[in-house]
């Protein structure tokens, strides 16, 4: 990415279609018990006239695209979104809880979406205690079918990735749901992660940042990221490693492509992370250049340049075009702040670790 092009428009353009989703996951920062999206009231969808004009807006720049939500495959539009951006020549990802793909398997081969990411929590019995009742299996004959319409089709697309966000309550069944469970021979990408956080001093500090240097008197989404690093005292970081190196390694043998975050894997470094000692990581950063190249448009139409920035919209889809919104002055203000360091939130950013 050549940052004059960047300053023109986003070289990666991020889609909430919809707030809604058809389960609840207790420990999800959007629909836990204390998620981002108890205070919105009634869940938003993002019009698809106003969707499909954001996508075309930014065609010629060739970005990179991601949908997110709430669950995707929920948004009523979501089939003329996946054609408009594909048939743009554009590359296309996005995350799904898994439990609608078995009915829309052969309509995501033919639509040919570059990757879908799949969220698991475990084997049956752990991703089902957080996930609900017979999830797992659904998920499972998903997959399954997404793998038989590929066979069909002869098609490579969507690669299919899974989604592992370790918990206190499942950080001792990563080894089992990925070496002992899954066939991984159906998989193309893994993402093990830690959950996101931050402590409340992180909090309190950025809430009174955007009261003082950007005029903002809320920081509820903020809110929801906030988790005392007691809570992730008896996970086993030994334990937590060891199984994160197996995977990765087998991974390794099977061409199998493999993230994590934080980006290394070792007891001390998760300790680190879990304890809520940033500037000690091998990983931390002290620049990002996501506010350069990323827009994110919720589906209330507010304009971010990252996904952890949902307080402070640099703008709105339903009062402005994205472009304008990207080179107007919030925006500019905003990426002049950071040009001085991040912002206290930064470390609940999974990309900040890669």
């Amino acid at each position: 990415m050549r940052l004059s092009d960047s300053l023109n428009a986003p070289t990666w353009v991020v889609l909430q279609l919809v707030e809604e989703c058809n389960l609840r996951c207790a420990m999800c920062y959007e629909w836990g018990l204390t998620g981002a999206y108890h205070h919105t009231g009634q869940p938003a969808t993002l019009n698809l006239d106003v969707t499909l004009n954001v996508i075309r807006e930014c065609l010629p720049a060739k970005p990179y695209f991601e949908l997110f939500g709430g669950e995707p495959l929920l948004y009523p539009g979501i089939w003329d979104v996946i054609t408009v951006i594909r048939e743009g020549g554009c590359e296309l990802a996005f995350p799904t809880n898994g439990t609608l793909v078995e009915r829309c398997a052969a309509r995501l081969v033919a639509s040919g979406p570059n990757r879908i990411w799949i969220s698991l929590d475990g084997p049956e019995p752990t991703n089902d205690s957080q996930r609900g009742r017979g999830v797992f299996k659904q998920v499972m004959r998903g997959l399954d079918a997404l793998s038989a319409a590929k066979r069909s089709h002869r098609s490579r697309l969507p690669a299919i990735g899974i989604t592992y966000v370790v918990t206190p309550d499942n950080h001792r069944h990563i080894e089992e749901l990925f070496l002992d469970t899954l066939d991984l021979s159906q998989i193309d990408l893994v993402s093990i992660e830690l959950q996101s956080y931050v402590t409340a001093a992180q909090y309190q500090e950025y809430a009174r940042l955007l009261r003082e240097e950007f005029g903002v008197l809320s920081a509820s989404y903020a809110r929801a990221y906030v988790r005392d690093p007691e809570v992730f005292a008896a996970m086993d970081r030994e334990a937590m490693a060891r199984q994160m190196r197996r995977i990765e390694a087998r991974c390794r043998e099977l061409g199998v492509r493999f993230f994590s975050q934080p980006r290394t894997i070792d007891k001390v470094n998760l300790d680190r992370y879990l304890r809520g000692d940033w500037a000690a990581m091998p990983d931390r950063r002290r620049r990002c250049a996501v506010p350069w190249a990323c827009a994110e448009v919720s589906a209330r139409g507010d304009v971010t340049t990252c996904h952890t920035f949902y307080d402070s919209p640099i703008g709105n889809v339903h009062e402005k075009p994205l472009l304008e919104i990207w080179r107007d002055e919030r925006a500019t203000h905003l990426r002049s702040y950071l040009r001085n360091g991040l912002l206290p939130i930064c470390t609940a950013c999974c990309r900040y670790y890669q």
